[in-house]
């Protein structure tokens, strides 16, 4: 059966006018729910792409959406940019995902790039400051605030505070003292919370924090963790946990100690930050603290729609709840 290529064949299949079907797509205008699940629907069956050039020529902006990245190869930003493409994609809206590479420079390029392509919006993902040229253009800021005073921007994070603290309080639970912190010194807000996090579970505890143990590096990398870890076993320092704001420090840290030929968990226990597949993979598995990345996503892709249709938002900032998923790497052998 040959599927329907206009709106007015996915009117006809819908039982409702084009202009009903056009309000649904647009999100503008009065329609029940039931009428718009069934629009929905129809559209889903015949994989129907609108075809909105002509709108974007009245309102001057294109149906395309920036996705301003710092790292696509970290795995929890690939993860999140996946999902946050599929939920614009299914509102009418493409993307152009920009690469910062961590680069303040590169950003900045890329946000002058994308305002002079007339993007209805964009989803800017730990952004590094604060752009004056973005203007009016809706923009929802996710992991990290911008440096703005703007009370009206929307942000959208995790608990980093409360995932630290988990991720730490795991390793004191199952007996680990001298734990050692591996944290990056590029994405300061949520890795400071982080640490907030790691302190908080220490003074809980009663445990000392240890300066020596706290290794900052200069970006998320597996190869400075795994170097780190190298330096400081090597240096004899002791230590009997290591806990890392993120799964690919963690991963680097396992393989560190496998080089000197120490065993996770017998010998040290590992804790990680974000539940992305390297937790799952790496090594017997790292206890990682776990985003709900469909939550995070669905949830920009939403305010932002929202946002570029004219509709106020009332909150602000958004701190979604974390959780721990317990692997073999805390768990000591009997």
């Amino acid at each position: 059966m040959e599927k329907a290529k206009s709106i007015k064949e996915i009117a006809k299949l819908a039982g409702v006018s084009t202009a009903t079907v056009s309000r649904v797509i647009n999100q503008n205008g009065r329609f029940s729910r039931e009428t718009e699940e069934r629009v929905r629907r129809v559209i889903r069956e015949n994989d129907y792409i609108p075809n909105m050039s002509a709108k974007g020529l009245r309102t001057s902006r294109t149906r395309v959406v920036g996705i301003i990245v710092p790292d696509i190869t970290n795995p929890h930003f690939a993860n999140l940019v996946l999902h946050l493409e599929m939920d614009l994609f299914r509102r009418g809206y493409s993307c152009l995902i920009c690469n910062t590479n961590e680069s303040e420079e590169l950003e900045s390029k890329h946000i002058q790039s994308l305002t002079a392509q007339n993007v209805s919006g964009i989803v800017l993902i730990s952004g590094m400051r604060n752009y004056e040229e973005l203007g009016d253009l809706p923009v929802v800021y996710v992991d990290r605030p911008s440096n703005s005073q703007d009370k009206e921007e929307v942000m959208i994070e995790s608990d980093n505070e409360e995932g630290g603290y988990l991720a730490t309080r795991e390793l004191i639970q199952s007996g680990c003292r001298h734990i050692l912190i591996l944290k990056s010194l590029g994405n300061d807000s949520n890795q400071f919370a982080r640490y907030c996090g790691f302190r908080r579970a220490l003074n809980e505890f009663k445990i000392k924090e240890e300066r020596s143990l706290c290794i900052n590096l200069k970006a998320v990398s597996m190869e400075e963790a795994r170097e780190s870890i190298l330096f400081m076993l090597d240096r004899e320092a002791k230590f009997d946990g290591i806990m890392s704001t993120t799964d690919t420090l963690a991963a680097g840290a396992v393989i560190a100690l496998r080089e000197r030929g120490l065993e996770v968990p017998k010998d040290i226990l590992v804790t990680g930050f974000d539940d992305c597949q390297i937790a799952a993979a790496c090594g017997p598995g790292i206890t990682s603290v776990h985003q709900d990345i469909d939550q995070m996503s669905r949830m920009a892709a939403k305010l932002l729609f929202e946002m570029m249709h004219d509709r106020k938002q009332i909150h602000h900032h958004y701190r979604l709840p974390v959780s721990l998923t317990v692997r073999n790497s805390t768990c000591r052998p009997n």
